[in-house]
């Protein structure tokens, strides 16, 4: 997403959150933090945030924004675990002359792509990972333009892409396959200027026969919080939306490693911790600002 100062960049980490709803995700009972700029030391690492996971052969691999100290741009590092609790930082998977962030990562077709935000450079670039999760191929440039934290979602035998335009206002883009080619939606744009609902904050998801897009609250400041959208209609001619709940999912805490801001979400459905068989809960990844 771009953390844009030298403060921001030395307060943002990664943690996880577990809940039986979306607005109802707390402090997993493991210690959060579960990923730091510190972790990275060795990388001379300073921040992470945007964190995108996924779960391949016993292993959650989480990808993130990496800021590094004495670097005004950011690489793309990783994480790995096998039981959510200990995290082994992998090191800088993919990095570029410039600045990364949002690895939007996915799997099609039996191969691993990474989809990171390149805005500075006018691109939207596909990865495809030949030694996963460490060595990652130029595929193709998807999209031109300065566009942000493009996020995809299946819907209805298509692909759609919500993008972020000049930070906030909000594109949209579609495709027989993530590969492209993507066309732009006939409408311009499908939220003009706003802090509060445009920018992407995380993965599109559907649940219970609902498709829900999240968006960075920024109307206080950068990455306040975020919120969670229904999209009620989607096709090639038309989009809407309405709020999935009324108030902020995430917000800064007041204390700790979130205490000031909440911008983004990674969110899964895992079996429940001491639930019944077959019960299920949200698994959820998120940055703070402390």
């Amino acid at each position: 997403m771009g953390i844009d100062s030298s403060y921001e960049r030395g307060n943002w980490s990664v943690g996880l959150l577990r809940g039986s709803s979306l607005d109802r995700l707390k402090k997993s009972t493991l210690p959060n933090p579960i990923v730091t700029g510190n972790d990275f030391e060795k990388w001379n690492g300073n921040a992470v945030a945007d964190p995108f996971a996924i779960f391949r052969n016993g292993f959650w691999y989480l990808f993130f924004e990496l800021f590094q100290r004495n670097s005004n741009i950011a690489v793309i590092g990783a994480s790995s675990s096998k039981d959510l609790i200990h995290w082994d930082p992998l090191g800088i998977v993919l990095r570029q002359p410039h600045h990364l962030s949002y690895p939007f990562v996915f799997e099609h077709d039996g191969q691993i792509y990474m989809m990171p935000e390149s805005k500075s450079v006018k691109r939207v670039d596909l990865y495809r990972a030949i030694e996963f999760p460490y060595r990652w191929e130029f595929e193709k440039t998807l999209l031109q333009g300065r566009l942000m934290d493009c996020s995809m979602v299946q819907h209805q035998g298509r692909y759609w892409l919500f993008a972020g335009w000049r930070s906030y206002s909000l594109k949209l883009f579609h495709a027989s396959s993530p590969l492209g080619p993507w066309k732009p939606h006939w409408m311009p744009f499908m939220r003009g200027y706003s802090k509060s609902s445009s920018r992407p904050g995380g993965r599109p998801l559907s649940h219970d026969g609902k498709l829900i897009r999240f968006s960075q609250d920024c109307k206080k400041c950068y990455g306040h919080q975020l919120r969670a959208w229904h999209v009620t209609k989607m096709n090639r001619l038309w989009h809407s939306e309405k709020p999935l709940f009324q108030e902020p999912i995430l917000s800064g805490s007041g204390q700790g490693w979130n205490a000031g801001c909440m911008h983004h979400i990674d969110a899964f459905r895992v079996p429940a911790l001491g639930g019944l068989p077959g019960e299920e809960e949200w698994l959820a990844f998120v940055d703070g600002c402390a």
